[in-house]
């Protein structure tokens, strides 16, 4: 008896580790996708850190503000800031797939070790949970195929 207790620990901790693992990666995601999808779609001056010109007009995201720069500083840090914005850009549109898979497959992965009840609660919770706003609306939550009986 004292085995199956112990072994329902280990299910239940592994879930909940996977389940954290899983959320993690699908933050991760959504905030680079929404960087991605800023920068496209923002004017110039409104674009986030790294991933816009307002630096050429000697706009500086605000934490640069708070440092007291000199002009010379601030333009030294502008133009690095938007000579590595091709690299991180690449780097990004690079990732942002490797990324999606890792979240889908991890996703999978827990929905196996849930009962058909269990996987519908995490289904709710997790429509609950998703982002909201134009970056996530041509990514519906995926529901896989139903959890295995337990």
């Amino acid at each position: 008896m004292k085995d199956g207790v112990e072994s329902l620990g280990r299910i239940r901790a592994q879930g909940i580790v996977l389940l954290l693992v899983m959320f993690v990666v699908g933050v991760l995601a959504g905030v680079a996708l929404e960087r991605v999808r800023i920068a496209r779609n923002a004017p110039s001056g409104a674009r986030p850190f790294g991933m816009g010109q307002p630096w050429a007009e000697g706009h500086l995201p605000m934490m640069f503000r708070e440092l007291d720069l000199t002009a010379d500083q601030r333009e030294r840090i502008a133009t690095i800031l938007l000579q590595s914005r091709p690299r991180t850009e690449r780097i990004l549109q690079e990732m942002l797939p490797r990324l999606r898979a890792v979240t889908d497959s991890v996703r999978d992965e827990v929905r196996a070790v849930l009962t058909v009840e269990q996987a519908a609660r995490l289904d709710s919770l997790m429509v609950r949970m998703r982002p909201r706003g134009p970056m996530h609306q041509g990514r519906p939550g995926r529901r896989g195929p139903p959890a295995p009986e337990r």
